[in-house]
């Protein structure tokens, strides 16, 4: 592989695929003419195995084969209308306590108040905050064929908050089931209810926004990233400043006086020990002078601010956050002429769900040079391969160990960049070519080929255990003829990789599968005949190829 040519995507794909060679790349550069018209299939784009892959891959993490077939049967409206459709998730490993009021402070020792005291405290908070990672891992594996993860993955990266600053899992858990329940909903209610969710006001300093006839606190750090990075974005397509910071100042003043609430345990003496899961408006810290928000003055409190922000910016609103949508599920270089069409759609009434199926289920999304062309960040490509693959054993979802063994998955999570509930900062993760680096891709590399040759041994409960368990010849035999070596080797190129190979390219991949034998010669069955290296020869050399590190 030409490492150097890797990180640069062409726009037509090469017959040599030994590497991935240098194109331009223009901001805004206009690569298809296809719009947002509903694809229809054609002898050049058919509804085939490749597109049907290349709508759950961008859409879900980790489609195995049999997931794909079954959308190539239902066809696009049928599979867009089930992934669109919302799921309940398991939570049982890490109940009662996620759902629980969080304890915030240790109790003193000479107290009889219930809960935990000094050391323990500060173990309990360290041990959940691992779990619930562990625990978002593992649900990512386990979902079934649904938008929702990615949606609330795509909202965590806008509207971030970092488990470090928050420090309580209660209150990430919570803003968790807000961010589903909205994840395809109305977008200016998700708004809404994020500017007063507990963690929300922990993290940008919301709780600390208050005002009284003895103190002036005012704290413009939400008012500022609600406009700069939840909303609007600081400047429109014509570089010309969406906010000032006088709006910046009164909208902070209207945002203030919201907190979390109180402890509802009975125990009044333990609620300086304990905190609510929701938050609550305390109207003497308020600022309730007059302001003038974006050329508008009145008594303003933060709903208010919210409905003349989406009034006053409603184009540059729309088109900030449909152009994130974009680089989310189409290609990191947004299309405006497509982005104006999305957001079109989206201001009439800021429902989520009627933009994204109209993505989905549009021309431009489907076209050839789109497929295939976006870098997997650490989640698709390690908890993508896990759920795509089969793989078992994984150490982090065993939730009822906490162990350095059980945060393995975790830490190489961590070492490719992306920890989930912890984004580098309030920006979110940079995403797109950052994903891949000359150091991460040797990571992901590594891991793959120990995998599939079994070597991922750890040491558990003082003996070397294999974690990450791959079984071959069960995964070669999901598909549907593996005692064909041309098919299955066809079979698995377009599963592991994202389009059909060329007739070079095809015959190096069969020729790593026989290994030297003849077709003739094929059985998957026979032991003798050695299938399993054959097979993970194969494989060894696919996800090794640049085109496994895209979807």
């Amino acid at each position: 592989m030409k490492r150097r040519e890797f990180f640069s995507l062409k726009t037509k794909h090469e017959e040599d695929f030994s590497g991935l060679s240098q194109d331009a790349h223009i901001s805004h550069m206009k690569r298809v003419s296809a719009g947002l018209e509903p694809f229809i299939p054609s002898d050049s784009q058919p509804w085939d195995y490749e597109r049907a892959a290349h709508l759950l891959r961008r859409t879900m993490i980790g489609p195995t084969d049999k997931e794909i077939r079954q959308a190539l049967t239902l066809g696009i409206d049928q599979t867009i209308a089930m992934l669109c459709t919302p799921h309940p998730i398991d939570s049982k490993e890490i109940e009662p306590w996620c759902k629980s009021e969080p304890q915030i402070r240790a109790i003193p020792a000479n107290s009889d108040i219930p809960g935990l005291k000094d050391q323990d405290f500060q173990t309990q908070t360290i041990i959940r905050r691992e779990l619930i990672t562990r625990w978002y891992i593992k649900t990512l594996a386990i979902s079934p064929i649904s938008v929702q993860e990615k949606m609330t993955m795509f909202w965590s990266g806008i509207l971030t908050t970092e488990i470090d600053v928050v420090n309580f899992s209660e209150w990430m858990f919570n803003q968790q089931v807000l961010l589903r329940k909205h994840c395809l909903g109305n977008f200016k209610t998700l708004i809404n209810d994020i500017t007063i969710d507990p963690a929300m006001l922990i993290y940008l300093d919301g709780r600390l926004n208050q005002k009284t006839s003895n103190t002036n606190q005012i704290n413009e750090n939400y008012a500022r990233e609600l406009m700069e990075l939840f909303t609007c974005g600081p400047t429109d397509w014509n570089n010309a400043p969406n906010y000032t910071e006088d709006d910046v100042r009164e909208a902070a003043r209207a945002l203030s006086g919201w907190t979390i609430a109180g402890s509802t345990n009975p125990n009044a003496t333990a609620r300086p020990y304990y905190a609510g899961l929701k938050s609550n408006f305390i109207p003497s810290r308020w600022d309730s002078g007059t302001k003038t928000f974006m050329d508008v003055t009145g008594n303003w409190k933060a709903s208010d601010i919210i409905n003349i922000l989406f009034e006053k910016r409603s184009l540059q609103i729309s088109r900030f956050i449909c152009e994130r949508l974009y680089k989310a599920f189409v290609y990191d270089i947004p299309d405006r002429t497509i982005i104006d069409e999305m957001a079109a759609i989206f201001r009439k009434d800021w429902e989520i769900k009627p933009v994204l199926e109209t993505l989905l289920r549009s021309a431009h999304f489907f076209d050839s040079e789109n497929i295939g062309a976006m870098y997997k960040s650490p989640a698709s490509f390690l908890i993508g391969s896990i759920r795509s693959m089969n793989i078992s054993k994984v150490p982090d979802f065993r939730m009822d160990v906490s162990s350095v063994t059980n945060r393995d998955l975790s830490n190489r999570m961590t070492s490719m960049g992306e920890i989930l509930f912890n984004p580098p900062n309030v920006k979110g993760w940079p995403g797109g070519r950052s994903w891949v680096s000359t150091s991460t891709v040797s990571l992901r590399h590594k891991f793959m080929l120990d995998v599939i040759d079994g070597k991922i041994m750890i040491r558990d409960n003082g003996a070397l255990t294999q974690f990450y368990v791959f079984d071959s010849l069960a995964f070669a035999r999901t598909f549907p003829e593996p005692n064909d070596p041309e098919t299955l080797c066809m079979d698995l190129v377009l599963f592991m990789l994202n389009r059909k190979p060329t007739e070079k390219e095809y015959s190096a991949y069969l020729e790593a599968l026989l290994m030297g034998a003849k077709i003739y010669e094929w059985n998957i069955d026979d032991p003798a005949f050695k299938p399993v290296d054959r097979i993970k020869s194969l494989l060894r050399m696919l996800v090794v190829q640049p085109m496994h590190q895209l979807h």
